[in-house]
């Protein structure tokens, strides 16, 4: 009976001892995973569109399409894009939260950064000095054009300056655990863009696509579209939608949706929870808005 009872023991220290080993190791591995330098990328280069034209669909495409405002700027300043910082706790997980200063300032903004600099750190989620950007959407924007991002580049630089020193992006060590494994979002794609982009043509099915990659619409409402949980949401948080041809928007038509994209209100008439960022995508151009229907319809499951 003690011979077993010892046993027991032994196994059953044996496996806590197990668990702490992997606990250590898993804290260890977000440690040294976190912001990690990648010094072989190299950078596409890309000359910034500041013609009028480039400057206008720059901004359109920052303003209404990619909602950029929402992690580099304060509510009081969207237009600024200087950058924002605030504490988060959730649980286990805390830390700072830093969009970076997006104007050119040179100490402080993207003013000594490079126009390929500039389209990598989007496009590919790393800075300037070859090191990982944290909870940048660059999976969104991977696939952008190099016509559209040189047309970004050009707004941001066409910005005001403004010298504001944002405190850098932290995390405690069980946030970076959760980060190193992929359970706070995407990390930045391992194979660095090389060579040109080009976008499909405006108004097509096919641009639609486009405009949902780069509008983010895949972080709510999962990666085929069809909803369910969001990610890292709050305690509480509303289930992404469906918003393929058999889900919440199938019944509305092309009409409905547009209006529905610009007022925030569905067509019975009730409010479309303002997590929902609508507000955002309401300055997108009539022919985009349809662009996105005719891809939602078409997605079959």
């Amino acid at each position: 009976m003690k011979r077993n009872l010892r046993i027991a023991l032994l196994a059953v220290g044996s496996l806590f001892g197990l668990l702490i080993v992997l606990i250590a190791g898993a804290l260890v591995y977000g440690q040294v995973s976190f912001k990690r330098t990648y010094n072989d990328r190299p950078v596409y280069k890309i000359k910034a569109d500041t013609s009028p034209q480039g400057i206008a669909r720059g901004e359109y495409l920052v303003q209404s399409v990619m909602g950029c405002a929402d992690c580099h700027a304060e509510k009081s300043q969207e237009d600024a894009l200087s950058g924002l910082s605030y504490p988060i706790q959730q649980g286990p997980i805390a830390g700072i939260f830093s969009g970076s200063n997006l104007t050119p300032d040179v100490e402080t903004g993207l003013g000594a950064w490079t126009d390929g600099e500039i389209a990598r750190a989007i496009r590919e989620g790393l800075d300037r000095d070859n090191t990982e950007l944290v909870i940048m959407p660059s999976q969104n924007y991977r696939e952008m054009s190099d016509e559209d991002i040189a047309s970004v580049v050009g707004y941001l630089r066409s910005l005001k300056p403004v010298r504001n020193e944002i405190t850098p992006f932290t995390m405690n060590p069980p946030a970076k655990t959760l980060w190193a494994f992929g359970l706070m979002g995407p990390r930045i794609s391992q194979q660095p863009i090389v060579s040109s982009q080009d976008g499909p043509a405006a108004g097509s099915r096919e641009y639609g696509a486009y405009l949902v990659n780069i509008g983010g619409c895949r972080d709510c409402h999962g990666a085929d579209l069809s909803g369910g949980e969001v990610p890292m949401a709050p305690p509480g948080s509303p289930p992404g939608w469906d918003i393929t041809s058999i889900g919440v928007i199938s019944e509305w038509d092309k009409e409905e949706f547009i209006l529905a994209m610009r007022s925030g209100t569905r067509p019975d008439g009730s409010l479309i929870n303002p997590v929902m960022p609508w507000k955002v995508y309401r300055g997108m151009t009539e022919e985009d808005l349809e662009s996105i229907y005719q891809y939602l319809m078409s997605i079959q499951k």
